[in-house]
């Protein structure tokens, strides 16, 4: 029995726009919340932690985006 759903194109596009769209807003966030943190005191190793996650976030944020285009062609 192949009584597919949906056609492979359209699942290929659906799990495309929901990685790139989840990679897309968290790349966002991060790079927003790296700009806040910016200008606070350095020495602060509270301070350090989070510049440290916002730049893992921002390259997996990268990695999702980059993934989805290149699945797709486009780089």
């Amino acid at each position: 029995m192949n009584a597919a759903i949906v056609s492979q194109t359209a699942f290929e596009w659906f799990v495309t726009i929901l990685t790139g769209g989840l990679a897309g807003g968290w790349l966002v966030y991060d790079v927003i919340n790296l700009i806040r943190v910016r200008r606070a005191d350095r020495r602060d190793p509270l301070i350090r932690d989070r510049r440290f996650g916002y730049v893992l976030g921002i390259l997996i944020g990268l990695v999702g985006v980059v993934g989805c285009l290149r699945f797709h062609d486009v780089m």
